[in-house]
């Protein structure tokens, strides 16, 4: 009886072992990485973040040599006298990022380099970076440090393909800020004898791209024009949509070679799987295959509702007085909060999100008229916010008369912004969230306004609207709803300055 008595133990001890093992081996397969291949095939298995989609709006900041250049209106100075000139005396990162947070922002970060060959953290590769000249602070740095202790996400941004100082980790060939090394041709060390990037110079570009991320961990990166080289022929009409329809002109895409596109998001995405993080990489236009990370629209808007997520990068000024105009210039007036919030509940109807431009002066403070728009846009979204984070669209993104006349890229700047869309009451964009869906209303209604799209003979069935209140507002809203529209009646008090907001709650 003894031995049976042990046999079955033992038995039951190795059954026990085995499932222990199969339940390791579980636990072990779910840890396991995946790393991403350096191919478009392998990179398009990256999904968006749901941080991501969840985020609707996130500021960033042009500051360096143009500032200066634009603070002195001597554009003919060259980018590295004026970064000499550059003493950021006021730059204080917490206050910065205190700003971003009071405006309601969800994500923030700098731009990391812009068009010259200095970069605004504390290079290992070159001495030409913002803790060595100018204002000798590591900005990229000192901000992510900041925005650590919030809950925002950590973003930064890349517009250069200009190398000053050592031309890579293992190349220490001193690339001088004298010469022009970012316009096409046969510049030595820069382009090859058909004007194309050297594989050399190319692999300089890759060392500081790579430590812009190694050094911070961003959860974000974009990248501007000069990834990839499609915005030119987009502009240009040469290419419309992804094709290319017009070849009388020469052709010319003037973006780094894919197999260094490739490296350098495989090895980001790669990176972040190290780090626990999900994260996203924004590109513009056509630089890169579909499916494999968001586009950005520059300084403009889509037209109808998109079935994949985007980004605009908004500029607060308007692009009045060139050049530089994305780096603070009093010429160029401000687009007010009530602008912004407009185009925000816009472009978020359209299952996109805003990054906007918020430029410091020279000495790196920020000026009143622009601390005073962002705080009201601030204002609005802690009264109205629930309308606008975490949202996704409705199945109709919006009704109403006004409509994007310049859509695409620069779309907003044609013109000094005079052609941005100017809304009114019968201008409505839809969110939803949680069964709940938000109508927009982008002026205040003189008494009650008609929503033909939430009619019982539309998209909702009779009965199927609970209740309807008014964002901020306690007076109780009078609301019927018939076969071809909900009608609903305004209290005779505003609950905010603009962009006015019905909660409408479903029975199902």
């Amino acid at each position: 009886m003894k031995n049976y008595l042990k046999s079955i133990s033992l038995l039951l001890a190795i059954i026990l072992l085995s499932c222990e093992t199969k339940q390791e081996d579980k636990r072990s397969i779910k840890k396991e990485k995946i790393y991403y291949k350096t191919d478009w095939s392998s990179l398009q298995k990256h999904d968006t973040p749901q941080w991501m989609l969840d985020a609707k709006f996130g500021i960033y900041s042009h500051w360096g040599a143009q500032s200066v250049q634009l603070e002195m209106d001597k554009n003919d100075l060259p980018a590295y006298e004026a970064i000499k000139l550059w003493k950021g005396e006021k730059f204080k990162a917490s206050e910065w990022v205190d700003l971003f947070q009071k405006a309601g922002a969800q994500f923030a970060g700098p731009v990391a380099w812009h068009v010259n060959g200095c970069l605004n953290w504390d290079s290992k590769i070159t001495d030409w970076n913002s803790s060595q000249k100018g204002p000798k602070v590591d900005i990229y740095g000192e901000l992510a440090k900041e925005i650590r202790k919030t809950d925002m996400k950590l973003m930064a941004s890349f517009h250069s393909t200009t190398l000053w100082g050592a031309m890579s980790k293992t190349d220490d060939s001193y690339m001088q800020p004298e010469g022009d090394y970012s316009k096409r041709g046969n510049t030595p060390m820069v382009h090859g004898k058909k004007g194309r990037y050297t594989s050399e110079y190319l692999q300089g570009w890759l060392d500081r791209m790579k430590e812009g991320y190694e050094l911070y961990e961003p959860d974000m990166v974009w990248v501007d024009v000069g990834f990839g080289g499609t915005v030119g022929p987009e502009l240009r009409k040469q290419m419309i949509d992804g094709k290319i329809v017009e070849t009388e002109r020469e052709l010319f895409i003037d973006g780094v070679r894919e197999d260094i596109q490739r490296e350098y998001i495989s090895s980001y995405f790669n990176a972040a799987l190290d780090w626990g993080k999900e994260v996203e990489f924004v590109y513009k236009s056509f630089d890169i295959p579909p499916g494999v990370a968001m586009r950005d629209i520059e300084n403009g808007n889509l037209d109808g509702l998109q079935f994949d997520p985007w980004m605009a990068d908004i500029n607060m000024q308007q692009h009045m007085a060139w050049p530089s105009v994305w780096f603070y210039n009093p010429k160029n007036k401000l687009k007010d909060a009530n602008i912004l919030v407009d185009m925000l509940a816009d472009i978020t109807s359209k299952n996109g999100r805003i990054l906007l431009n918020v430029p410091p002066k020279a000495d790196g403070s920020f000026s009143e008229e622009i601390k005073k728009e962002l705080l009201a846009i601030g204002s609005w979204l802690k009264l109205n916010g629930e309308a606008i984070y975490g949202t996704t669209p409705w199945t109709i993104y919006g009704e109403g008369p006004a409509f994007v006349k310049n859509v695409g890229h620069h779309g907003q700047g044609k013109k000094h912004g005079t052609e941005i869309p100017s809304y009114s009451s019968k201008d409505i964009r839809f969110t939803q969230k949680n069964g709940v869906i938000y109508a927009i209303i982008l002026d205040w209604p003189e008494e009650e306004i008609v929503i033909n799209s939430l009619g019982y003979n539309g998209k909702l069935y009779p009965g199927e609207i609970k209740n309807i209140s008014l964002i901020g507002s306690t007076s109780k809203i009078k609301w019927e709803h018939n076969a071809q529209s909900l009608i609903v009646e305004f209290p005779k008090e505003k609950p905010c300055d603009f962009a006015f907001v019905l909660k409408i709650e479903r029975n199902n």
